[in-house]
C-alpha cells in the first residue's frame, strides 16, 4: 500500500516539473503601424485605367463608323490610332510588353473600330438616306420636299415614264437638306383623270455622295393640278312684293346668281335645263386643286355682254374682286358660287338684269379658263360655251320661268 502511494507521488511530482512557464506578453511602449496598398481593394491602377480608355476611345471609333461616309476614314482612324495607343502604354506602365498579346489586341481594335465602316462602305444600303416632308407650297407654286441623313451632299432627280424631268444636286447641312422645286420646271400633265384613275407616275430619287439610293412615288393627288374641264350654273333671282290690296302682290325678275366649275370631269357632262350643269348632280364630284385664272362672261343674241371679275384659284382658294363689294375669296369644292352688282335679300350677290339681258333668246356662258405655272406645254388656255334660254319678256309666265339649254 505505502509502495503505490510512493509511486503516485512521484509521477504527479515529474508531470508538474515538466509543465512550462506562463509566458507574459511585453507591451510595447510606442505604439505605431504601417499599412501597404497592394492593389487589392478594388480600385483600378493607373495601366488598368489607361487601357479601360483605350477601349472606350475604340468603341467610339465603331460608332463613328456606323454613321458613313460623313465622318470618313480619317477621323476612323485617328480615333483608332489613339485607343490602340494607349493599351499600349498601360502594357508598357506594367513593365512588360506581350507581343502575342499585343498583336491579338491590336486586331480586335481593328475589327471592332473599323468593321462598321467597310460594311457600310462595301455593302451599301438606303437606311441612312431619306425623302420626307414632301408637300405643295400653294404659295410659290413649289413641291418641297426634305432629304435627310449622314453624308456630305446629295443629287436628285424627278421622272417620270423613265424620263428625267429636273435634276439638282446640294450640299448637307447638320444631316438635311431642303429643296423647293418649281412645278413648272418639271411638271408632264395630271398623274389622276377625274375618276381618281392613275395616269401616270412621278418619282423622286436621292443618291448620297456615299453612294446610298433612295426612291420615292409622289402622292399622285399632289401633281393633278392641270384643268382640262369647265361648267357654268345659275338661277333666276326674283322679288316679289306684297300688295295692300288682295290679289295685289306682284314679282319681278331681278337677275341672276352665277355659278362656276373649273378642274376635271367625264366627257359628256353637259348644261341642262333650267340653267343646271349635269356635273352638279355627279356622286363623283372630287375637289380639284391648282393654279388657274378664269373669266366668266354672258352674251346675249344680239352682243351685249357682261363680265364677271377674274377669278385667280391658288391651291383650293379662289379669289377675286366683287364689282359690289371688293375683294373675296372663298374655298372650291364644285361649283362656287361668285359675285355679281347687286346683293339680294339673303345677301347673295347676283348680276342685275340691266347688265347683260337684251332681249328673249339663246345666251352665252362663255368660261375661259388658263392654266398658269405648269410650264410652257401646260400652262394653255382653252373656252367652254354652255348656253340657255332667256324670254324674259315673254308674256306667259311659264316661258319667263323656264330656261331649257339651248
Amino acid at each position: 500500500m505505502g509502495g503505490l502511494l510512493d509511486k503516485a507521488n512521484a509521477t504527479k511530482e515529474t508531470d508538474e516539473a515538466a509543465s512550462p512557464e506562463p509566458v507574459k506578453a511585453e507591451v510595447a511602449d510606442d505604439l505605431s503601424f504601417s499599412y501597404v496598398n497592394d492593389g487589392s481593394s478594388g480600385a483600378p491602377d493607373k495601366a488598368t485605367q489607361i487601357s479601360l480608355a483605350g477601349w472606350v476611345i475604340i468603341l467610339l471609333g465603331a460608332i463613328l463608323s456606323l454613321q458613313g461616309g460623313a465622318w470618313g476614314f480619317a477621323v476612323v482612324a485617328v480615333v483608332l490610332v489613339l485607343g490602340i495607343g494607349a493599351i499600349v502604354q498601360a502594357d508598357r506602365i506594367r513593365g512588360s510588353i506581350s507581343k502575342p498579346k499585343l498583336y491579338l489586341t491590336v486586331a480586335v481594335a481593328l475589327m471592332v473600330a473599323t468593321g462598321p465602316y467597310i460594311l457600310v462602305m462595301v455593302f451599301p444600303s438606303n437606311a441612312n438616306i431619306a425623302v420626307t416632308d414632301v408637300e405643295i407650297d400653294e404659295v410659290n407654286d413649289e413641291l418641297d420636299f426634305a432629304i435627310r441623313g449622314s453624308f456630305s451632299s446629295v443629287d436628285v432627280e424627278i421622272s417620270s415614264s423613265g424620263e428625267v424631268l429636273w435634276t439638282g444636286s446640294a450640299e448637307m447641312t447638320s444631316d438635311i437638306k431642303r429643296f423647293n422645286v418649281p412645278i413648272n420646271d418639271f411638271f408632264d400633265g395630271n398623274t389622276e383623270d377625274y375618276d381618281g384613275t392613275v395616269l401616270k407616275t412621278y418619282m423622286l430619287k436621292a443618291t448620297s455622295s456615299n453612294g446610298n439610293e433612295v426612291e420615292l412615288e409622289i402622292n399622285s393627288r399632289h401633281l393633278t393640278r392641270q384643268a382640262q374641264n369647265a361648267g357654268v350654273q345659275f338661277t333666276t333671282y326674283v322679288s316679289t312684293n306684297t300688295g295692300t290690296q288682295q290679289g295685289g302682290g306682284s314679282s319681278t325678275i331681278e337677275g341672276l346668281r352665277l355659278q362656276a366649275f373649273v378642274g376635271l370631269f367625264a366627257n359628256g357632262e353637259k348644261p341642262m335645263d333650267d340653267g343646271t350643269h349635269s356635273y352638279a348632280q355627279s356622286t363623283n364630284m372630287r375637289g380639284f386643286v391648282g393654279q388657274q385664272t378664269y373669266t366668266l362672261s354672258i352674251t346675249s343674241p344680239d352682243g351685249k355682254q357682261y363680265s364677271h371679275p377674274v377669278v385667280t384659284m391658288d391651291g383650293d382658294v379662289a379669289k377675286w374682286t366683287s364689282d359690289y363689294s371688293g375683294a373675296k375669296s372663298s374655298p372650291v369644292f364644285g361649283f362656287l358660287p361668285l359675285s355679281g352688282t347687286a346683293v339680294d335679300g339673303d345677301g347673295f350677290e347676283y348680276v342685275e338684269k340691266d347688265e347683260f339681258f337684251d332681249g328673249d333668246g339663246c345666251y352665252d356662258f362663255t368660261i375661259t379658263v388658263t392654266n398658269v405655272n405648269l410650264g410652257a406645254d401646260h400652262s394653255d388656255t382653252f373656252t367652254v360655251v354652255n348656253s340657255w334660254e332667256i324670254n324674259w319678256d315673254s308674256s306667259d309666265e311659264d316661258t319667263r320661268k323656264s330656261n331649257p339649254a339651248c
